[in-house]
């Protein structure tokens, strides 16, 4: 094959020029993304039912369908969250589920038992997780100084104008909104004209509903010809409400028992007729709405609010202004940078032609993609050039350095078109994969080109060179490649999201190792024939280099002494072992790495029954407060309206910050400081801080707490009862346990007195809307305008919600007498939890520990004590460390396979099961370094230190590989010493290179930020402290070995 390639250089030098350019072409229709696009196996249910506490939505509503939802098939857990009027289920699969056959089976089970509902619930809705469904910006709308409009008016802007324009971009796929106020059509009626002219607020409600009835489109014939009639008697504006005419008298109400009727009247008037006197009827007479009632748009009563502050002055008093959140959802195929530049322009012409309006981007994920893709790509490149560099110090010819520089890009143009074809991303996780197999992109290349000089130097003309030369070593070079690439398989096997997330890095790495296997193996000779045809003779041995030399000198002292000090290499290995054993059960583990934020998001519980304004002045006082001050905050005060937002589905008592700080200092400094601010001031509050939410985060879940115990009503299927719940979380505070406190609420219970109902002869009903009435929520109908409907609302005038106003009220009974609603109910007093928790096993109270990992073991067992005195009571763990020991001991599991993958190859290769063994037991040593380099360094082991390790088995091998094939080749012609000592020079000089390669290749990654960089640190600390450790071992343990296994078999045939 080689001589066939040697001899047409332009068909290879076309083709390969042909792969480069499709490759640099394939680079730019990349989609660049911060992770690759991963379908997220999970689930959520969102159930809205407003008037409903949260004991009752969860006994009602939440779990029968918990229940009907546990059938799903391949569901791996449950969990849900009810608090007042609102429940989410979040339903997490087993990893490989097909989730839109799980969406449609999670439908149909709600459809099965919706008719067990309530007839008036809101269908639930269903959302299918994804890995974009994070926005990669939130667009801020909030008043300019020159706004004269009211907020409803700027709310329909953004919803109806700015919404739209940023949809029609081609790579936004959507726009989620929250912060729009809502407008109502509201009636205030006069109680007193009501009365008097003899109308119930029932008859007021039935002239509304009939004045908006839709009785449809009809037909009609007129000859030859067919019309459609429809009927426009819809109410559209405030205008066409006041329009309305009630008739009033003429059937047999007089006016004066209206009278009787009416409180202000009956108490204060003497001169009222009793029933039983004659009464004239009233004349009949039609009286208009506007006459009795007041018609006006306002905005709907708040259940949350969005607000927005930037700090441009570098003031730590930055004014939060109410704002419009535009959340902006990327296709999937997105380019990122190209859709950030695209709305910047965007945004610069939004403030060209609205310039009373101001405009701000905060939570941009573009900036942590363009730090995390640029650095990485800087360290791409820088590790080019050293390894570039490099190969000037061990050759003296300058022509061969050149032909090794040229392999690089070409074998990354033509990987990044292996990316277009398999589908793949331009992402953190690949572009890691390269810088990777950066080291190793160039060791085929320069095993190749050395054994070509070699050859060379041995008497061959040049094309005889290239054709022997190559073809002896390509057998070897395609198992330490398919070894290289055989490594990353098991990874697949890692449950979750790990798995799927490092099969980017994977594919690169053998895609990388590949291409420049194959441009070794064709390019290389190709090049080399054509360079050096002119030379006709052998080549004369070149001096080495003075570093080759220096470098040589040291091998052969290593060697000496390692065969000399056998014992004391022996017990070298052995404290080697141990002290790698010891660290590796003392050093810290963890799932994911530590990466540096400069985002936070504060979740704050005030565990008190607050108004939205309170919430909101809480909050804003609060962020006065912070020191230094943030860039900008972004204030999630109680229920948000995000469609795919699920961290915000939160009550009105709630509130969500979201601080962007100016580095990593500045992100600590306000994470301890905002539990100082909140516990003196409000000592029962529920305070979180944790990271902004990216990709990253979701993915992996950063944000659980170390351990969470879930305790369980084993007596019903109720939680446990909220008193004996507050004694057990006194019981923690005096163990020394610190943990969040349960969230509880005080509540006002109504209820109705049946007896005085039957007593004053009141309708049930009645009394309900009238309590509607009073406070504002009382929905007659919709007004059906241009682009919405908008709840037309009942009211009475100055009402505002408050404990004392349903006091005050009246209500009618049958005869039309007035009441009062306080001789009606009775309002009780009472504590519950703001917030019911569920999961598989069923309702639960959790108690959240924020431990180390090595404390969880003795806060278990402190729980499990005082524990057996409460009877009824089941404790369950979970969080964060479970989690993590779950990954890691799948890891441990892929780096068994990885090893067992290895023997089974070379046992292929070297025909022997004696020599896999020498090459495992460096394998060994090599990832005893890797740990040594972790515990110095202050790392932990986690999945990518680990990951690191298992890279780590394939690079060993290569340079065994290829020395017990030379030992092998060369026993023959020489003694057992000679062969072992000659193999070690002859591949000295590509090990080294090898080892300098890997190594400059990695070093960059250790000193530069960005989340993509500081995800791969660990991996490259394994690498290089193994490789290290390695290049030693390869030195002496190697060559102790071969000597002490083929001498005793020299011996025993003796």
């Amino acid at each position: 094959m080689t001589r066939y390639l040697i001899h047409r250089p332009i068909a290879v030098c076309v083709v390969t020029l042909a792969l480069a350019v499709l490759g640099i072409l394939a680079f730019r229709q990349l989609p660049v993304s911060l992770l690759p696009d991963i379908p997220v196996p999970e689930i959520t249910v969102q159930v809205s039912y407003p008037t409903a506490s949260a004991r009752e939505l969860q006994r009602i509503i939440e779990q029968p369908l918990r229940n009907q939802l546990l059938q799903v098939n391949h569901l791996d857990d449950i969990e849900s969250v009810t608090q007042n009027g609102l429940a989410v289920l979040t339903l997490r699969f087993d990893y490989g589920t097909n989730t839109r056959l799980a969406y449609l089976e999670t439908n149909e089970k709600i459809d099965a038992i919706l008719g067990q509902l309530p007839r008036d619930l809101e269908r639930p809705k269903v959302i299918k997780a994804g890995a974009g469904d994070i926005p990669v910006f939130n667009l801020n709308v909030l008043p300019g100084l020159g706004y004269q409009g009211d907020f409803l008016a700027l709310s329909e802007f953004c919803e109806n104008v700015l919404k739209r324009r940023i949809e029609q971009l081609p790579d936004v796929a959507l726009v989620d909104a929250t912060g729009l106020a809502q407008p109502e059509a509201v009636v205030q009626v006069d109680p007193g004209k009501l009365a008097s002219l003899g109308i119930t607020e029932q008859q007021l409600t039935d002239v509304l509903k009939q004045a908006n009835l839709q009785p449809g489109n009809f037909s009609v014939r007129e000859g030859p010809y067919q019309y459609n009639i429809r009927f426009s008697s819809v109410l559209q504006t405030p205008q066409d409400v006041e329009n309305i005419y009630i008739s009033v008298g003429g059937s047999g109400t007089p006016l004066a028992n209206a009278a009787q009727n009416d409180p202000r009247v009956s108490y204060f008037a003497d001169n009222v007729l009793t029933a039983q006197e004659t009464r004239a009827e009233a004349p009949r007479r039609l009286v208009a709405l506007r006459e009795i009632a007041t018609v006006t748009l306002r905005e709907q009563p708040l259940t949350g609010e969005y607000s927005f502050s930037r700090n441009e002055s570098n003031s730590q008093k930055a004014t939060s202004k109410r704002s419009v959140c535009l959340a902006i959802i990327k296709q999937s195929d997105a380019q990122l940078l190209h859709l950030r530049a695209e709305l910047a322009d965007l945004q610069t012409q939004f403030s060209k032609d609205y310039p009373q309006i101001d405009f701000a981007l905060s939570q941009d994920q573009t900036e942590l993609l363009d730090i995390s893709v640029n650095n990485l790509i800087s360290n791409l490149l820088t590790g080019a050039l050293l390894t570039f560099g490099m190969i000037f110090f061990f050759m003296r010819d300058r022509r061969l350095p050149l032909l090794v520089g040229l392999v690089i890009p070409v074998s990354i143009a033509v990987t990044f078109l292996g990316f277009y074809l398999l589908g793949l991303s331009i992402n953190i996780v690949s572009l890691a994969g390269l810088v990777l197999g950066m080291g190793e992109i160039v060791d085929s290349a320069i095993i190749i080109l050395e054994n070509i000089e070699e050859k060379r130097e041995g008497g061959m003309p040049v094309e005889a060179s290239c054709i022997a030369g190559t073809e002896e070593v390509i057998r070897p070079l395609f198992t330490s490649v398919l070894t290289n690439s055989a490594v990353f398989m098991p990874l697949l096997l890692l449950s979750g999201l790990a798995g799927a997330l490092f099969f980017d890095q994977a594919v690169s790495v053998s895609l990388a190792l590949g291409t420049s296997l194959l441009c070794s193996y064709t390019l290389v000779p190709v090049l080399y024939s054509l360079l050096y045809r002119q030379e006709t003779g052998p080549k004369l041995t070149q001096s080495p280099t003075r570093f080759m030399r220096w470098l040589d000198t040291a091998y052969l002292t290593t060697f000496s002494l390692a065969f000399r000090f056998k014992r004391s290499l022996l017990v070298s290995l052995l404290l080697l072992l141990a002290g790698a054993g010891w660290m590796a059960v003392h050093i810290g583990k963890q799932g994911m790495p530590d990466v540096s934020r400069t985002e936070l998001e504060v979740f704050i519980d005030w565990n008190e029954p607050l108004t939205v304004a309170e919430n909101q002045r809480r909050t804003e006082q609060l962020s006065r407060q912070l020191a230094p001050a943030p860039e900008y905050v972004s204030m999630f005060t109680g229920q948000q309206q995000f469609i795919l937002n699920r961290q915000l589905q939160q009550s009105q008592n709630k509130t969500l910050l979201s601080l962007q700080t100016a580095s990593e200092q500045a992100y600590r400094r306000l994470s301890a400081q905002i539990m100082t601010l909140v516990r003196p001031q409000y000592p029962t509050a529920i305070v979180a801080v944790r990271p902004a939410r990216n990709v990253f985060e979701q993915l992996f879940n950063t944000t659980e707490p170390t351990l969470r115990l879930k305790l369980y009503n084993t007596q019903g299927k109720q939680p446990v009862d909220p008193a004996r719940m507050a004694g057990i979380e006194e019981k923690l505070t005096r163990s020394g346990l610190t943990t969040n406190p349960v969230g509880q609420e005080n509540q006002l219970t109504v209820r109705i007195r049946t007896d005085k109902l039957l007593l004053y002869d009141v309708d049930e009903s009645a009394l309900i809307k009238k309590l509607k009435t009073v406070f504002n929520n009382n929905q007659v109908t919709n007004l059906q305008s241009e682009q919405r409907f908008i709840p037309l609302v009942l009211s009475e005038p100055t009402t505002p919600n408050g404990y004392s106003t349903w006091q005050q009220a009246f209500v009618n009974n049958r005869q039309k007498q007035s009441i009062p609603l306080r001789q009606l109910i009775e309002a009780i007093p009472q504590t519950d939890y703001s917030v019911f928790y569920a999961d598989k096993e069923g309702a639960y109270v959790p108690f959240d520990f924020l431990i180390d990992s090595p404390l969880v073991r003795p806060v278990q067992q402190r729980v499990a004590s005082f524990l057996q005195q409460e009877p009824g009571v089941l404790a369950g763990w979970s969080g964060q460390h479970f989690r993590d020991q779950t990954y890691l001991n799948e890891l441990l599991g892929v780096v068994a396979v990885a090893i067992l993958l290895l023997f089974c190859i070379l046992t292929a290769q070297f025909e022997s099961l004696q020599q896999p063994l020498i090459v495992l037991l460096i394998i060994l040593l090599g990832v005893a370094g890797a740990i040594w380099s972790l515990f110095l360094a202050g790392e932990s082991l986690n999945i990518l230190s680990v990951i690191g390790m298992i890279v780590l088995i394939g690079l060993l091998d290569n340079d065994s590989i290829l020395k017990l094939d030379t030992m092998n080749r060369s026993r023959d012609a020489m003694s057992l010493m000679d062969s072992i000592r000659s193999a070690g020079q002859r591949r000295l000089k590509s090990q080294v290179m090898t080892f300098l390669t890997t190594v400059l290749g990695l070093v960059p990654v250790l000193f530069s930020g960005g989340l993509g960089s500081e995800l791969q640190q660990p991996l490259a600390l394994s690498v290089i402290g193994g490789m290290c450790v390695g290049v030693l071992v390869s030195w002496t343990v190697i060559p102790v070995l071969y000597w002490w296994l083929y001498s005793r078999q020299a011996s025993v045939l003796t």
